[in-house]
């Protein structure tokens, strides 16, 4: 009995743990994103190529090229997007982007873009941590339980 109740709280404290991680980076996330909202630049972005990359997850597959001018430089980068996003642009459609004067890399293709993510990624994060949480809690009282029941 003793090793089932190691093992369940290792796993107890593995998925705490990463639920945490989860929660923490998308906490740091939502920082980057209100920043980008509160002191991003606008830019015209013109995208260059589309494609799908045929096996990948239908989050990742719809990709596409795009640049635009930070005022100093032309960056380019790619990403994936959305498939109705994907499905609405062709080469030389132009974009509205938000990006940091800072960091050009960071920056939104479409609003909501990065805060959206983060959102999503707090939310699994919590709920991993609560099922870690609650492994840890249960496996507690019916360890309670057990040891009342042998004493008696």
């Amino acid at each position: 009995m003793k090793i089932r109740s190691l093992i369940i709280t290792l796993i107890s404290a593995a998925t705490i743990v990463l639920g945490g991680w989860l929660a923490v980076t998308a906490v740091l996330q939502l920082n980057e994103a209100s920043g980008l909202q509160r002191n991003g630049v606008t830019a015209q972005a013109t995208v260059t190529q589309k494609w799908i990359v045929a096996g990948e997850s239908r989050n990742n597959s719809h990709k596409i090229r795009y640049s635009f001018s930070t005022g100093a430089q032309q960056v380019t980068f790619e990403r994936p997007v959305p498939v109705p996003l994907h499905r609405v642009v062709n080469n030389g459609s132009v974009l509205e982007v938000t990006f940091s004067p800072d960091n050009p890399a960071l920056h939104e293709i479409f609003p909501g873009q990065l805060s959206g993510a983060a959102q999503s990624k707090l939310t699994g994060g919590l709920i991993i941590c609560g099922i870690g949480l609650f492994l840890f809690f249960i496996s507690g009282a019916l360890s309670l339980f057990r040891r009342k029941k042998t004493d008696v």
